[in-house]
């Protein structure tokens, strides 16, 4: 059994200790009040003072329970009188001696012990797994903590997948979304409580497994603790304990340990008993059974919630891997997009528009895609995730409607999305292909009349003023209002511009490793069921993002396709988008200097065949 596996096996017999260990206190409490009975007949009423009975929550070593404002484990325990009749110092001495020596006592302080045993293991093989991991790393590259933490992380996930039932495939395939979106996440989202799945789902684990003095090495991973930890304490808090957590709690560096400690929890009960305190030592038994069963519901909540995800991210890549997907198959996509979405903008836009039909043909267009790209990593012999640049090759333009520029980057599988010309820009067929093949620079830049004769106004004008000696990131420019890029196919009849392209790669030579080109034309047997070739750009990368959520990589992508005016009555916040990244004029072309082919690579007729065969 692997590290992981057995480790996930130990937490879970963990919980099961302590459960036992809980029942087995609430069986003293009938016990005890039985035996009191018996003895004296008289209800024996003692202090009003509770306590804390052992569950003690940890923050980085600082003790931060309180009992009525007393703080634990010192577990001082205020003596009581007994009411009534009452009972003697002896009968007391027998109530202590039978509680003490009882069956169901050496029961518990076995099971307690086991439970012990059990923590101890599994803090080493906490440390066994890093230690693991590290010795996969590349000989002589540095060390990066948070990337250890990362794929301990990967390690623990996989194997709660594997209880889940999911094949060692399918969760390689997940665990690229799952486990690094939330560094993503984080440098967006400041409020990680109320982020995303992706990130609950990490942050849950990972608070249950700080119980076990588990530590992240990186900084990244050290935030998410902290949030696990601060998640894992408000859950058991709602569960209202009566011995634990009054008076609020204290967590510092994200650390929540469960820790119960039998011993001075008998020793607390022995001395309520000879003071003469039966009832106060029964009831407070039975309040800390009742919080230990509260705690350890939760820890199993917690883990359920984790599996339950994990299978619902299953069922969404078997609806992606069939075309022929039911009415109920594509809401399971569709609540997927929406729940695992980052952008609230996008969100809303989605929940009331209907561009689904588009979303799903992409969708089977990208998963043809993504199973080339895995078999060339089986080939490989890779197991790794890589990050690939995405060239989209397409026919676009232009709309009056603004998007943010955060709509094209809808999950963490996307990291960026490059725009090459200027606003309101045609490009040249030369100019898809250094993109495509990476080798066009922003020197090679050359702009002039679209307009093939008799254009009144001199290439000189069509230069535009100000421009930024580098690509239009999406990513920098985040919340910032951009125009909606409409696609459409390329490579019908006639396509001037696509048969130039394509002389271009048969001469020049293909794109580079861990780069891939996608034209937009639609395989046979589409276009008798695509109903609007032109689609809103995010669609497209909303889809790609999708597909590649359950794959081995994180795509760049790179968008060949004009940005020029949809019509002339176009009407366009010239003096925004100039700001934003570069306007040209109208009727204004980028094409490329001859220097951009001077760098000869081979075909690239072999990437185009990786995509459609």
């Amino acid at each position: 059994m692997a590290t992981a596996d057995l480790l996930m096996e130990l937490i879970y017999s963990w919980i099961e200790q302590r459960e036992r260990c809980a029942n087995e206190l609430r069986k003293l409490a009938k016990e005890l009040e039985s035996l009191r009975e018996t003895i004296t007949g008289t209800e024996c009423v003692g202090s009003s003072v509770s306590v804390v009975g052992g569950v003690c929550l940890i923050g980085a070593g600082i003790a931060t329970l309180c009992t009525g404002g007393a703080a634990a484990p010192a577990l001082a325990v205020v003596g009581g009188m007994c009411a009534g009749a009452g009972i003697t110092v002896s009968m007391a001495a027998k109530i202590s001696e039978h509680f003490l020596s009882s069956s169901t006592m050496k029961k518990a302080q076995e099971t307690q012990k086991k439970s012990k045993e059990i923590e101890e293991k599994v803090k080493k093989l906490f440390e066994q797994l890093k230690d693991e991991v590290k010795t996969m790393s590349p000989k002589g590259k540095e060390e990066d903590p948070d990337e250890v933490d990362q794929q301990v992380m990967t390690q623990i996930l996989g194997a709660m997948g594997r209880r889940s039932g999911l094949g060692e495939s399918d969760f390689r395939s997940l665990s690229n979304f799952v486990i690094s979106s939330p560094q993503r996440n984080m440098m967006l989202n400041q409020n990680l409580l109320s982020s995303g799945p992706n990130v609950c789902m990490t942050a849950t684990l990972l608070g249950i497994v700080g119980c076990f003095t588990f530590q992240c090495q990186g900084r990244k991973y050290k935030k998410l603790l902290a949030v696990g930890g601060k998640k894992l304490a408000s859950k058991i808090t709602e569960t209202g304990l009566k011995t634990a957590l009054k008076g609020g709690t204290m967590i510092v560096g994200g650390v929540v340990t469960l820790a119960f400690e039998l011993p001075e929890a008998i020793d607390s009960w022995k001395k309520m008993i000879e003071n003469n305190n039966v009832t106060e030592a029964s009831q407070s038994l039975r309040d800390t059974a009742d919080d230990q069963l509260a705690i350890c519901q939760t820890l199993k909540r917690q883990l359920s919630d984790v599996r339950r995800k994990l299978e619902e991210l299953a069922d969404v890549k078997r609806c992606i891997e069939n075309s022929k997907r039911s009415p109920e198959d594509k809401k399971k996509m569709i609540q997927f997009v929406i729940q695992w979405c980052e952008d609230e903008a996008l969100v809303q836009w989605l929940k009331t528009n209907s561009e689904w039909k588009a979303f799903f043909k992409l969708i089977d267009m990208f998963y043809l895609l993504r199973g080339k790209l895995s078999e060339e990593i089986e080939k490989k012999k890779k197991t790794d995730c890589e990050d690939i640049d995405i060239t989209f090759v397409a026919h676009g333009s232009i709309e009056e409607s603004m998007i943010p520029a955060s709509y094209l980057l809808p999950l963490p599988t996307v990291k960026d999305v490059m725009l090459y010309s200027p606003w309101n820009c045609f490009i040249y067929a030369d100019v898809a292909y250094g993109i495509a093949t990476g080798k066009i620079r922003p020197q090679h830049r050359r702009f002039k009349c679209s307009k093939h004769g008799g254009c009144r106004i001199p290439d000189l004008l069509h230069q535009p003023s100000n421009l930024p000696n580098h690509w239009n990131s999406m990513e920098s420019a985040g919340g910032q209002l951009i125009p909606n890029i409409i696609v459409s196919p390329v490579g019908k009849p006639g396509d001037g511009a696509w048969n130039h392209f394509v002389y271009l790669e048969k001469k020049h030579g293909e794109a580079g490793r861990n780069r891939v080109v996608i034209p937009f034309i639609l395989p046979a047997g589409i276009t008798s069921w695509w109903e609007d070739e032109r689609v809103p750009f995010f669609v497209v990368t909303l889809a790609l993002s999708v597909v590649l959520s359950f794959s081995c990589f994180k795509a760049t992508i790179h968008l060949a396709a004009c940005l020029g005016k949809g019509s002339e009555g176009t009407n366009l916040d010239e003096n925004h988008l100039k700001n934003q990244y570069a306007w040209t004029i109208d009727k204004t072309a980028m094409a490329a200097s001859g220097e951009m082919l001077l760098n000869r690579d081979s075909d690239l007729y072999r990437a185009l065949q990786l995509v459609f065969g």
